[in-house]
């Protein structure tokens, strides 16, 4: 294995999970149905950028203005509040905990599935313990007592490795200590300094952490959790009332831009062109590494529909296991299927895109 610098190696680490500040991007249209969209700068949110970039969104006559936002769980607050119209958000506690106190916004469209072979996060163990015999679901047990790493509390993350945990036997609140509030670039470096002992982060630094002898991928997303939604469109219940048609306008465009994602991933090779699009808007904008971890970039469900099911799984996960969402919300009030289904039936009848 070629070895470089610790300072280098940092140096990689921190460019490929850096962030953007918060910021706006106007997409110049014609028409003039105008939508304010929030997301952040990550590989699953490259359909939106796709989206812009082949013009998708101006040939469904539409006018984005895309707010770009240094994490994901700071579209929250502009959502509730009505600067923004669109947002993209995980289904976190947050995210279930605003629905209860009668936040005006649903799910609507997938932004992201851990179907088999595409997670975009992954389970990782560090190098030590690995070659002490911890290699099964069954060995996991053994990580009672010890720390376990995500970015955030209440976060994708934090339900993988939580559900990981569960699997393995142990009382994911009780029987580990949660480090919940260091960004996932440092929980790489605290991995190859003996700070933590398992973590789950984005798949692009597990597989730098690993190759540099940090730590082992034991398992990404999609083998705890198949299919698990991992993202998605939020819309206000006020603009899904006043511009139902524009919502569909915009879903529309965005499966479309997801199956082409989808096939980038599966080939970045292949898709060359499309890839240069892609990494113009996300980080890391490194191709290689892209190409390097591909297909783990997450996937795009091609008829929009968020899996329900896991959606509401992981209310029941923050609810019942860590009791951090104090009231459920019925399914009804979480997602709204109606907009996909419309978008899907109109793209095979209009074929807006050829």
């Amino acid at each position: 294995m070629k070895q470089i610098s610790r300072r280098r190696f940092v140096a990689r680490v921190s460019s490929a999970g850096m962030v953007l500040l918060a910021g706006s991007k106007r997409v110049r249209a014609q028409g003039h149905e105008k939508l304010t969209i929030g997301l952040s700068p990550f590989i699953n949110q490259a359909t939106i950028f796709l989206a812009n970039e082949l013009g998708y969104f101006s040939k469904m006559g539409l006018d984005i203005d895309m707010k770009i936002f240094m994490d994901g769980a700071l579209v929250v607050a502009p959502m509730l509040s009505g600067e923004l119209q669109i947002g993209i958000m995980t289904p976190n506690a947050g995210f279930f905990n605003s629905l209860s106190r009668g936040g005006p916004l649903r799910a609507f469209l997938c932004n992201g599935q851990g179907r088999r072979g595409r997670a975009v996060t992954a389970l990782v163990i560090r190098s030590d313990h690995y070659d002490a015999g911890i290699k099964t679901l069954a060995d996991l047990a053994r990580m009672k007592g010890k720390i376990a790493a995500v970015g955030a509390a209440g976060s994708i993350n934090q339900y993988g490795l939580g559900s990981a945990l569960k699997l393995a036997g142990l009382d994911p609140v009780r029987d580990v200590q949660w480090q919940t509030s260091v960004p996932q670039p440092d929980i790489v470096k605290q991995l190859g300094q003996k700070q933590v002992d398992v973590a789950e982060i984005t798949y692009h630094l597990a597989y730098l952490a690993q190759k540099e002898g940090f730590c082992r991928i034991l398992w990404s997303r999609d083998e705890i959790l198949p299919d698990s939604q991992a993202a998605m469109h939020t819309v206000r219940d006020d603009i899904l009332q006043e511009k139902r048609d524009t919502v569909v306008k915009y879903a529309m465009a965005c499966i479309q831009a997801g199956r082409v994602f989808n096939q980038v991933a599966g080939d970045p090779e292949k898709h060359a062109d499309m890839l240069k699009l892609i990494v113009k808007s996300i980080f890391p904008r490194d191709e290689a590494l892209l190409k390097a971890v591909a297909p783990h970039w997450e996937w795009i469900a091609e008829d929009g529909m968020p899996n329900v099911t896991s959606i509401m799984a992981e209310q029941d996960f923050w609810a019942d296991t860590f009791k951090t969402v104090e009231t459920k919300v019925p399914q009804q009030r979480v997602v709204e299927l109606s907009i996909a289904k419309e978008a899907v039936q109109r793209l095979s009848v209009e074929r807006p895109f050829g």
